[in-house]
């Protein structure tokens, strides 16, 4: 496994970033389905998380590395979005007013997948998509406790075609958006060598969207038509292209793929930052979505702004916070134990854990 980021999935992350931010801010026709960056960060995120199960000691450790890898961004954005809307309540849209103890609950409520039925608003509308990122990942835990690590991507693809034939049609659930999982993972294993694996699941994500359109199949968040079938599939080939020739767009498009792939490596603080303080800014400069004449704002210096937000959060705080609280959530003890005298620490020499796999785990 590389130790290095991925340049081109980075590029990808900043495309789907980039899609996401101009279809809430701007009037173009052409950005009118901006959560399909959305579903491009699924098909990136079923990618990475492939590598990061293989490299997991335990259920626990992967599941450890995605709090340590997801928490401190969304612990800071969620508090700056919560802030903001405290202070200048008055720029809050109708129905995205929140509570300190929706954004407490928030960080609670996400990884446990609200298991406690509790009734709260999550700090910006973003944050939907956090929810399927979670369910994905505690599918992920149940396999690996149940010591069927290496055949991940096969119960993955038998429970969504499962649960796929069981449910109307009428009935939307994260499982709509499972078939962009399946085929991030599926790219890993073509990408490993794995290629029997690999086409097998392509096919069953292709097949399951495919049965979703054809069946008419009701998903508010994000409408099941042609286009989306055809993100599925464009995705996935984009996936395997940044991928498997990574190091050729490094060369070739250096110039171009680098400020690009910044972009990548603070999309996740970018995203969860964008939404509400967005509009809560365009709502406060008194610009519309129809306001032609602002759409140098909207569309350049608004994002800009934002990025430097996030660019703040990712420097301070995610970038350096991911390891250390990866390796405290996956073994306390070893953890607490460093910090004994060198006496005591002489007793246990505890092994560490291995860490956060590839900077190349991606968030959705």
């Amino acid at each position: 496994m590389k130790s290095e980021r991925s340049v081109g999935i980075d590029c990808l992350r900043a495309i789907s970033i980039i899609w996401v931010l101009l279809y809430h801010f701007t009037p173009l026709q052409v950005f009118n389905r901006g959560t399909f960056g959305v579903l491009l960060f699924f098909i990136i995120s079923g990618y990475c998380i492939a590598f990061s199960v293989e490299t997991s000691q335990s259920a626990w450790h992967f599941y450890a590395k995605r709090l340590g890898r997801l928490l401190p961004a969304l612990i800071v954005c969620g508090l700056l979005t919560t802030l903001f809307k405290h202070v200048m309540s008055n720029l809050v849209e109708p129905g995205r007013e929140v509570t300190w103890f929706d954004y407490a609950y928030t960080l609670i409520s996400l990884p446990t997948l609200n298991v406690l039925h509790v009734d709260h608003h999550l700090p910006d509308g973003a944050y939907w998509s956090l929810q399927i990122e979670f369910q994905f990942y505690l599918f992920c835990f149940t396999t690996l406790a149940l010591g069927l690590k290496h055949r991940l991507l096969a119960l993955l693809c038998a429970v969504t075609i499962f649960r796929t034939l069981t449910t109307s049609s009428d009935f939307y659930t994260s499982n709509d958006f499972f078939p962009f999982f399946i085929a991030g993972m599926s790219v890993a294993a073509l990408v490993r060598g794995r290629t029997r694996e690999g086409i097998i699941g392509i096919t069953v994500a292709f097949s399951i969207e495919l049965y979703h359109l054809n069946f008419n199949v009701k998903q508010p968040s994000v409408a099941i038509e042609m286009y989306r079938s055809l993100l599925l599939w464009s995705g996935t080939a984009a996936v395997y292209l940044a991928a498997r020739y990574d190091h050729v767009l490094l060369r070739s498009l250096r110039a171009f793929a680098v400020p690009l792939a910044f972009i990548g490596v603070i999309s996740y603080p970018l995203y969860l930052l964008h939404q509400d303080i967005g509009n809560m800014i365009l709502q406060w400069a008194h610009i519309g979505r129809d306001h032609k004449s602002a759409l140098l704002v909207r569309a350049v210096v608004l994002p800009g702004f934002l990025a430097a937000m996030a660019w703040l959060v990712y420097a301070l705080v995610e970038r350096p916070a991911i390891k250390p609280l990866t390796a405290l959530l996956a073994n306390p003890l070893a953890w607490f134990r460093q910090w004994q005298p060198s006496a005591a620490k002489s007793r246990y020499q505890p092994a560490a854990p291995s860490g956060d796999v590839a900077r190349q785990e991606p968030v959705g």
